[in-house]
This record gives C-alpha cells, structure tokens and sequence, in this order.
C-alpha cells in the first residue's frame, strides 16, 4: 500500500464519485463525527458523487438515504440500494422477493444450528432491522475472538452460506451478491463509468471493492486484519476511522 500522498494529481482528478463504507471508516467506534459529516457536504458541493456502500442494515439504509447528503446507499453487504428520487426513496434489491424470503427462512435455520456449535455468539444489536442477512456481533457491543471468527466462517460456507467481516459484524447470508455487484447497478443507475470511482474502507468485507476499482484508499486500521484480509487498497492513510476519511477528502480537494 502506498501512502495517500502519493495519488497523483491526475488520478485525483479523474474521480467523480466516492463510495464509501460507514463503520470503522465514516463513522468512528466513538460515533458519526460532525468534521466527517461536513467532509461529507462538501464532497457533493464540489460536485462530486457521494455513495454510502455498508454491511448496516435496512433500517439504517433508510434513514440514511432519506436525511444524508448522498447520491444512494448500498446495504447488508450488497443485497440492496437505496436512493431518493423527489422525496420518495427508491429500494432496489439484487432478489425478488419470494427468493427474500426463501433466503430468511433458511437463515433462520442456519441461525439455530450456528448456536448450538457456538453458544456465546449474540446476533447485532440491530438484527432486528435487517432483511437479508445475519449480523454477529463481533466487536459492537461484545467480543469475538480472530480464532473463532475463523471457526464460525469455515462453519458457514460448509452449509453454503456467504459471510463478510466488517469491523464489528460478521455477516452471513445466503445468495451470490457483494458489496462490488450492488455497486456496479448504482453507478449504472446514476450514469457513472467504474474508472472513475475512490472507494475507501477499512475492512475484509471491502476486499471486492479493493480488487475491483483501479483507486482504493484504506483507513489506517486496514493493517490490522492479518490473514483475514484478502486484498488491500491501493492507497492508506496516516488517520483511522473518520480521521482517515477526513484526511483523504481534504487531499482530494487539494488537489482539483
């Protein structure tokens, strides 16, 4: 990985639109900071697209597509985005929904087999808005240890299930879709060619961005991840969290 300052101006100047992650990246493990959120107007002011990309839930999409200054939002990993045409939000989804719900009936199903081979494990705190995928909390309000998170990914895709690591979900969910695929139909919808797109994040569940887009940037926490991360980014910043975020948007805008 290459320092951030090391983008060349002409790189900088090619970006359009800059899809972001939320948790460990925009949003900090204290909360959503208010120089972040203000990097985040400015962003669009200099007429740049903005597109949240996150493993968060519905329920959060929503908000964030209805009150945030964003272009869309891409939610649970991939199975949807979001965006708002004239006040009213436009949802779509990679399934139908009758493969929606065959899908949730058999992650209920995997759910309880998943306890019984590990007991402590607790779903997210917000489980309970999502509609695809489930959510382990790793590091949100409880701890999982690298060796069972290991342990609980090896149990998943022997059922068949796929999973992504953020910094504080291991979410698991049945379906071929990722975070890169959801993309991919947003910059369609919103007229975008890939070439011309920053993606920045801080976690194993950004690797297909990170492999897909020819400019990625990694928060500085992006080093910690070990074996379990499976590409890196091309560019990482000195700052972690919102901090990182912060300081590439401020060199992005330096450099225009």
């Amino acid at each position: 990985m290459l320092p951030l300052s090391e983008m060349s101006t002409k790189e900088s100047h090619n970006i359009k639109a800059i899809l972001f992650d939320l948790d460990g990246t925009f949003v900090s493990k204290e909360g959503l900071k208010s120089n972040a959120y203000s990097k985040l107007e400015l962003v669009r002011q200099k007429g740049l697209k903005a597109v949240a990309v996150t493993g968060r839930s519905a329920g959060w999409c929503d908000l964030i597509a209805r009150w945030w200054p964003v272009d869309a939002v891409v939610g649970e990993n991939g199975a949807f985005f979001f965006f708002k045409n004239k006040n009213i939000i436009v949802r779509k989804t990679f399934y139908d929904l009758k493969e929606q719900n065959k899908n949730r009936k058999k992650l209920f199903s995997f759910f309880e087999k998943l306890k019984s081979h590990f007991p402590n494990i607790r779903s997210a705190s917000d489980q309970f808005s999502r509609q695809w995928d489930l959510a382990i909390d790793i590091s949100e309000e409880t701890n999982v240890s690298k060796e069972e998170i290991v342990k609980i990914i090896n149990f998943a895709k022997d059922k068949g299930a796929c999973t992504a690591i953020s910094n504080i979900h291991l979410n698991i969910w049945f379906g071929n879709y990722t975070k890169e695929q959801m993309s991919l139909k947003v910059l369609e919808e919103l007229e975008l060619h890939e070439k011309n797109i920053l993606y920045v994040g801080d976690s194993p569940n950004d690797s297909p961005m990170f492999n897909y887009f020819d400019t990625t940037v990694g928060v500085s926490s992006v080093k910690n991840y070990g074996e379990l991360m499976r590409i890196y980014p091309k560019y990482i910043t000195n700052g972690n969290d919102s901090e990182g975020f912060v300081e590439l948007i401020n060199f992005l805008i330096s450099t225009r």
